[in-house]
């Protein structure tokens, strides 16, 4: 409660007691005119903190083994098992390069491009998902697809991206922090029980787009029942930069689908 404060600026600095990480906090305003008399105060709303301290984040980066120079994006998956009703469930994921999330098959979220770019030596962004529904009492699967992005520049063009000093093969942490019905916490994270493997990414770069082959498609790769025994374990990193703070800007996300009315072939002469 800041209690009431004389002052015509709309934008007042919280001075209460220090927040808590993952915490929902609900607030309202309540304002008074120039003769001090009340009025209606707004309707509740609410926010929900994050990590807050990097010391919270549990497990630790991984990625594939591979070489900054390995064109194919590694596929990453982790099965594990809910023990109870769950109340609530939120994914924090931060990555070294890009990042696609799944859980039981599905991608989670509408996001492109994630996270944003940042100078990766001296910080990442992390992103978090409200994953309640996601989930499921029992066993679940975990799936994460990496891309290079401006990490891992494999381009070569202006600006010399190819050249940056943070360049390794693209990594990620993620932990899934399960609240169950009864309060109890369990939080699943990346360290080297994780499985990886090469997919139908051949090669991906910010600049010169994505090459997909079909041929390559491993069906069911981030579902509960596939078998991932022939995979490699994933390998233990060191953290590209220490400080992982949360992204806050608004998200790329697809906006419309257009449909193509016809196609036309054309040969190497045409």
């Amino acid at each position: 409660n800041s209690g009431k404060v004389n002052s015509s600026a709309s934008l007042i600095t919280y001075g209460g007691r220090t927040l808590e990480p993952f915490t929902r906090y609900y607030w309202k305003v309540r304002i008074w005119d120039k003769n001090g008399v009340g009025m209606k105060d707004s309707k509740p709303a609410y926010f929900e903190t994050g990590m807050i301290d990097p010391g919270n984040w549990k497990g630790s980066w991984i990625d594939d083994g591979g070489s900054i120079d390995k064109p194919e994006a590694p596929y990453f998956r982790k099965t594990f098992n809910s023990r109870g009703k769950i109340r609530s469930a939120r994914a924090y994921i931060t990555a070294a390069g890009l990042y696609e999330l799944f859980i039981n098959g599905n991608k989670i979220g509408n996001h492109r491009l994630d996270p944003m770019y940042t100078r990766f030596d001296k910080r990442n962004l992390y992103v978090t998902y409200d994953v309640t529904r996601e989930l499921k009492s029992g066993d679940n699967a975990l799936g994460v697809v990496l891309g290079n992005g401006w990490y891992n520049h494999q381009s070569i063009a202006v600006w010399n991206f190819d050249q940056a000093p943070w360049r390794k093969r693209p990594a990620f942490r993620l932990n899934l922090r399960i609240t169950y019905e009864d309060g109890t916490i369990e939080t699943v994270h990346t360290d080297e029980s994780w499985r990886t493997n090469s997919g139908p990414i051949v090669f991906n770069s910010i600049y010169t787009g994505e090459h997909y082959d079909s041929r390559a498609e491993i069906s069911g790769w981030n579902t509960v029942r596939f078998d991932d025994g022939k995979w490699n374990k994933a390998r233990l990193r060191e953290a590209p930069p220490k400080r992982v703070v949360t992204q806050t800007i608004v998200r790329i996300r697809n906006i419309e689908e257009i449909t193509p009315k016809s196609i036309v072939k054309f040969s190497d002469t045409n």
